[in-house]
């Protein structure tokens, strides 16, 4: 399970609350890939789905036809930092409205808030809890009142979306223990 999205089809709005969602192939099918013609300084996102016996994990690459503009690269560094501040300081107790806070704020810092999750709609979250369904509780929104607990497993997922380029970023699925997350 999962979807490829290449150069503006990133771009698209899902018809569903996902960070990104591509104009699929046919009105049936309103998500993922839509036939893009693959091209030199065009981004190419995979999300993908896997399951260990019944549970789901949930991850996304980024690879390119040639050489992105800069401005790509800094977005997809500026995911991986937003990654990295949240792995270093999650844990049980925390709130998961902080984590997307920490999110937008690094996404500004950076200069990049109007792509951050998207630019003709932006998703209001960076993450989603994984279990026995690809999505499930807590989602790590700015309303959420969920705190993290032990045991708990949710993907990270901060994006950025760039017209004429496509989407850069990562997802991983992180469990959280008695003393942050693996």
């Amino acid at each position: 399970m999962g979807s490829l999205l290449a150069g503006d089809n990133a771009e698209a709005p899902s018809p569903f609350d996902y960070a990104l969602g591509g104009n699929g192939a046919h009105p049936s099918l309103p998500l993922g890939a839509n036939g893009t013609e693959l091209k030199e300084g065009m981004a190419v996102m995979i999300d993908m789905a896997g399951n260990y016996t019944p549970y789901m994990t949930d991850m996304t690459r980024v690879f390119s036809i040639g050489k992105l503009p800069d401005i790509a690269y800094h977005g997809h560094n500026t995911a991986l930092e937003i990654q990295k501040r949240i792995e270093t300081m999650a844990m049980p107790g925390m709130h998961c409205s902080e984590m997307y806070n920490i999110a937008l704020e690094t996404a500004k810092e950076a200069g990049l808030e109007a792509h951050f999750m998207g630019t003709k709609l932006q998703a209001k979250f960076v993450g989603h809890g994984v279990g026995l369904q690809i999505n499930e509780l807590p989602v790590l929104t700015p309303r959420s009142k969920d705190v993290l607990e032990a045991g708990m497993i949710f993907a990270l997922e901060p994006k950025f979306v760039f017209p004429g380029i496509g989407a850069v970023g990562i997802e991983n699925t992180f469990l959280v223990t008695e003393t942050g997350v693996e």
